[in-house]
């Protein structure tokens, strides 16, 4: 029995085959990897990390990234028993946090402390508070953000008010 065989295609056309085809699996190998198999990358200019606390700390243009969360900034300490990321603290002028919100579109905090905790993805945000993304703008002292479930909590103080603005959706 004969099989036709389809003719062969350039160079340029499977090489951009082949692309399409691993933009449109990267999703699914990443959905795949549950949140504690994801790496925890860490840039620095200086680290010092003490196993028997089970604390790392990292300095000079830190930068952290984990799945899609990349979190900026001039000083990062993560505990980390075990081996297994649990919650990290960083400082800043500002520290500076980026995460897709779940439709995809960018969202970005900034605050001059952060604390992130790695298992429920909790992100407070403490002293000159932002979030925006791209339908809102909202600042205060103190800011938590459940990045998994997209809710956010908003507090003032006495002398900062919550200031939030609500973009219209393009339609």
């Amino acid at each position: 029995m004969n099989e036709t065989r389809p003719a062969p295609q350039s160079p340029v056309g499977a090489a951009t085959a082949l692309l399409g085809l691993a933009l449109f699996a990267a999703p699914a190998i990443l959905a795949a990897q549950t949140l504690e198999e994801l790496p925890v990358h860490i840039s620095a200019d200086r680290a010092e990390m003490d196993d028997r606390r089970g604390v790392g700390t990292y300095s000079g243009s830190v930068e952290v990234t984990r799945g899609n969360l990349t979190l900026h900034a001039d000083r990062i300490v993560i505990h980390a028993p075990e081996r297994r990321p649990v919650r990290m603290e960083a400082e800043g002028n500002p520290v500076r946090a980026e995460s897709p919100d779940p439709a995809g579109q960018p969202r970005v905090a900034t605050a001059d402390r952060m604390e992130y905790t790695f298992d429920d993805q909790i992100l407070v945000l403490l002293q000159d508070a932002r979030v925006q993304t791209a339908t809102e703008d909202a600042s205060g002292e103190r800011i938590t953000y459940d990045l998994a479930q997209d809710i956010i909590g908003i507090e003032g103080s006495e002398t900062r008010r919550v200031h939030i603005t609500i973009l219209p959706r393009p339609e």
